[in-house]
């Protein structure tokens, strides 16, 4: 039988980039691209019908692109880069938004909080202020396998006596998945320095990449029981359907992306003209341009780890979720997966040359 299990590639010492793998096709009895189950749980009380969700940074997920991703069957996780009064109205926003739709698909409120006493303000503010309606919190650092992100979770763990699920991270190991599972997270971030707009592992020399980083916690999640139920949710370098393909097929409950939504309507910022183009900016939450505006420039001994550029107008951010979808869709039909668990069991994995990447992508595709 032709390919391994993604694992393999992990175990043989030769951690995986999405450009390294390809999923072999197999012999299928689904007849239908409607027929598969797309569904995944990121917490107990969200439900996705995409398991995909936008980026808390400033230049992707504000309220009306929370709004957006969740009454289409995504999830958009509102940014904190901004004063807590400022973000309540963003919440406001969005609950204005859901009482205008009927049916299952309102927008879940998830918000961003960082670590520290100012974030604890925000997160009092917030949760005084909209208790009964926060779907989750997520705590947003960039290295989330620390002290300072176990003391946050187990903090609002205890102020709301565990009823609100805490989507936690960034971490790149198995074992960083399990120290924030145990602290009481009930999602993962998984991925560091893997996004198109950071470059942590140009500046430090540190990173993983994240499709091995999924693998390693899938891994360690498999071997402890007692996790079943924590969410690994794949961050970073989500650029193709089959980036977000790949990444449920070894193991993630979910993607978040921020690169492919950064240029839709939906984003925060203004359309400006570039060079004839119609583009918005795009800028990582550790760049230079972010320390200046929100922080007052880098602080002494320290160094930007992202870039800001300018991303092209692309439309409405439906048409991302709605493309993502049918990719992940016709790829469970080639494996013959009924549901994403089966994507998991039934994928195998082939290692590519550079010359079969080339043949993988068509005229005009690469990026």
């Amino acid at each position: 039988m032709m390919g391994d299990p993604i694992q393999a590639f992990l175990e043989g010492g030769d951690p995986p980039s999405f450009d390294d793998v390809m999923i072999v096709p197999t012999y299928s009895e689904i007849r239908s691209r409607k027929e598969p189950d797309t569904k995944s749980f990121v917490t107990n009380n969200i439900e996705l019908e995409v398991p995909i969700i936008s980026s808390p940074m400033d230049t992707v997920t504000g309220a009306k692109m929370a709004f957006t991703m969740g009454s289409n069957g995504g999830l958009g996780i509102l940014h904190r880069f901004m004063p807590k009064e400022e973000q309540a109205l963003a919440v406001e926003d969005i609950l204005r938004s859901n009482a205008e739709i009927t049916g299952p698909k309102l927008a879940k409120i998830v918000p961003a909080i960082g670590i520290g006493r100012s974030e604890k303000q925000r997160f009092n503010y917030l949760y005084e202020r909209f208790k009964d309606s926060l779907s989750a919190v997520a705590i947003d650092i960039a290295n989330g396998d620390s002290s300072y992100m176990i003391e946050m979770i187990k903090w609002v763990d205890q102020k709301t006596s565990g009823n609100i699920p805490i989507i936690a991270g960034n971490v790149a190991t198995g074992e960083g998945f399990i120290r924030l599972a145990e602290a009481g997270a009930s999602a993962i971030r998984v991925g560091i320095g893997g996004g198109s707009i950071c470059k942590t592992r140009i500046m430090t020399g540190i990173g993983i990449p994240t499709l091995a980083s999924v693998i390693d916690c899938y891994s360690a999640r498999e071997s402890d029981g007692d996790y079943d139920d924590v969410s690994i949710i794949a961050d970073g370098g989500i650029r193709y359907p089959a980036d977000f393909v790949k990444s449920l097929a070894a193991g993630a409950d979910a993607v978040i992306a921020g690169r492919i939504f950064a240029g839709t309507i939906e984003s925060p910022g203004e359309v400006i003209s570039l060079d004839g183009r119609r583009v918005k900016v795009y800028r990582g939450m550790a760049s230079k341009e972010v320390q200046d505006d929100k922080r007052g420039g880098l602080k002494p001994g320290t160094c930007a780890e992202g870039v800001s550029t300018h991303i092209p107008l692309k439309g409405k951010a439906y048409y991302i979720l709605d493309e993502f979808c049918g990719g992940l869709r016709s790829a469970m039909t080639y494996t013959n997966s009924y549901n994403l668990s089966d994507l998991r069991n039934n994928s195998r994995f082939i290692k590519l040359t550079s010359s079969a990447l080339d043949e993988s992508h068509a005229f005009g595709t690469r990026k």
